[in-house]
């Protein structure tokens, strides 16, 4: 029984894919945004480190505002995160000064995907971005646009020689086959005494 079932296999599968296709409902992609995508919000929220006593406070910083921490001045000039169909990162362009005499100010961009590139340190503050949050301003993504399903002839199964599988309920037309060129003469025979001797062709 083993013997005359399994052979027919995959003449079942074939026969069986056209319909399993044409009934299947075929679902759109997601909608996804460009790489390069970024949108605003209002607040950045900064990691501040106080290695005197290792506390670790979060300050929230008002984009275009001044908030002191301590010693330190912290202004935030922009906050921008990915939209959500991206993976998750947030960059902030801060600037931190000390009041101490002697410290070195910060300006420039700290990214959280990139700690090691943006981040403000001195003997007594450590200063890293820790996320963007508050209301979205500018720049904002445009929405997404919906995706459309593929059409079944994307879809379409293919046989096993390459060609695709006819729909369901469609008959399977044979192509067309184009017709092969014949020559005006065949090449008479060579004579045997002329042996050597290049055939002739009738014109």
């Amino acid at each position: 029984m083993r013997r005359t079932v399994f052979p027919c296999l995959p003449a079942l599968v074939l026969a069986v894919l056209p319909g399993a296709a044409a009934a299947a409902d075929w679902l759109a992609p997601p909608a996804m945004y460009a790489p390069d995508m970024w949108q605003g919000r209002s607040i950045a929220v900064v990691r501040v480190l106080d290695k005197l006593d290792a506390h670790v406070q979060l300050v929230e910083i008002p984009v275009g505002q001044d908030v002191p921490y301590k010693s330190l001045t912290l202004h935030a000039a922009s906050c921008l995160q990915r939209p959500a169909t991206l993976a998750a990162d947030s960059v902030a362009w801060l600037e931190v000064h000390d009041a101490h005499e002697g410290m070195a100010a910060f300006q420039g961009w700290m990214a959280i995907a990139e700690p090691a590139t943006g981040v403000f340190q001195n003997p007594l503050y450590d200063v890293q971005l820790a996320s963007c949050a508050g209301d979205m301003v500018a720049p904002i993504p445009p929405p997404l646009a919906a995706s459309q399903a593929p059409s079944a002839a994307q879809t379409a199964p293919s046989m096993p020689d390459g060609t695709v599988a006819p729909a369901a309920g469609k008959p399977d037309t044979p192509p067309p086959v184009a017709p092969v060129a014949r020559p005006l003469s065949p090449p008479l025979p060579a004579n045997p005494a002329d042996e050597g001797a290049a055939p002739l062709m009738l014109h």
